[in-house]
């Protein structure tokens, strides 16, 4: 006779298969399946469609599921975990409210966020600083995204080329 899950086991299947995993091991393991499901739900991808409404609700989902899946992760990792390393884990998204957050493989930057409209791409870092850029086209957000590291591509692309501000640090 199978064993009846636990809620906190349950909420970890679902958000496993929100993803199209059956469970999840390694950062890498869930990256794999994130970065096509967002690239493929994204809401810019569906501008001025009909599809544009559940992109949106796909996207939200994907990106909870993500969210919590890493912080599961990190707390296998963490031999203690407490309120304050809880805390961390971005899911607060950027100060345009329009601006869906795409988290990036692991690297300095945390994760992405484009506002098609303004041309603005935000960039979190580790410990939460977020940096505004303006003016960015979007096929330089794509080839960010497809970056073996966000980090370097920020630096050597993004950084100087286009004018920036930081924005209030999230926590």
């Amino acid at each position: 006779m199978a064993r009846a899950l636990s809620r906190a086991d349950a909420e970890f299947a679902a958000h496993c298969a929100v993803l199209g995993l059956r469970t999840v091991r390694t950062v890498e393991a869930l990256n794999a399946a994130y970065r096509p499901l967002i690239r493929q739900w994204h809401p810019d991808r569906h501008h001025g469609q009909a599809s544009h409404a559940v992109a949106v609700d796909r996207a939200t989902a994907i990106n909870d599921a993500y969210a919590f899946l890493l912080e599961a992760l990190e707390r296998e990792c963490e031999p203690v975990v407490t309120a304050r390393s809880r805390s961390r884990v971005a899911r607060d998204g950027f100060p345009d409210p329009a601006v869906l957050e795409i988290f990036v493989k692991p690297s300095n930057v945390i994760s992405v966020g484009y506002n098609n409209n303004t041309f603005d791409l935000f960039v979190k870092y580790i410990g939460h600083r977020v940096y505004r850029y303006r003016a960015v086209p979007a096929s330089v957000v794509e080839a960010l995204l497809n970056a073996p590291s966000a980090s370097a591509y920020v630096s050597e692309h993004v950084d100087r080329q286009y004018e920036s501000e930081a924005c209030k640090r999230i926590t």
